[in-house]
């Protein structure tokens, strides 16, 4: 199932310090839900829109990781297989099993890379640190698609 949102002018590009293919392992009882986006359908974005989203989690009870969880909002590149951000922005760490939070994220911070797949596309993604910086999805909302309207 896929979320379309509208918007006027699609986004030109996105600005990142790099590209990650993302590993994903879905294990059951783990989930992350699009509770409310605050881009209405055809709204105008531009370089000083800001996209804030309500998310709900909930982490399996088998789940266990050392180095902890996070939720983030990652953008579709033109490469199917990977998604991107902009360094720390969109990353929200977890400090409890299940609850909801808010994620927001400065289009300006990502408004200039020539990589961005249009019409833009985001996910938002429950993250099993590994520590080093790595980690694995475990579970993703699915895909909001901002589509252009006349």
């Amino acid at each position: 199932m896929k979320i379309l949102l509208c918007a006027a002018s699609l986004l030109a590009a996105l600005a990142t310090t790099g590209f990650t293919d993302v590993p994903t392992t879905q294990v059951p009882g783990n989930s992350i839900t699009l509770l409310a986006l605050n881009q209405p359908p055809c709204a105008t974005l531009s370089k000083e829109s800001v996209v804030t989203a309500k998310l709900a989690y909930q982490l399996a009870d088998t789940e266990q990781a050392a180095e902890g969880y996070e939720v983030s909002i990652k953008f579709q590149s033109t490469n199917p297989k990977l998604t991107f951000s902009s360094t720390q922005l969109g990353q929200a760490r977890l400090t409890a099993r299940h609850d909801t939070l808010t994620i927001t994220y400065p289009v300006a911070a990502v408004w200039n890379n020539p990589k961005l797949l249009r019409p833009l596309t985001c996910y938002f993604y429950l993250h099993r640190n590994l520590g080093n910086g790595r980690s694995t999805v475990i579970a993703k909302t699915p895909p909001v698609v901002f589509i252009e309207c006349q």
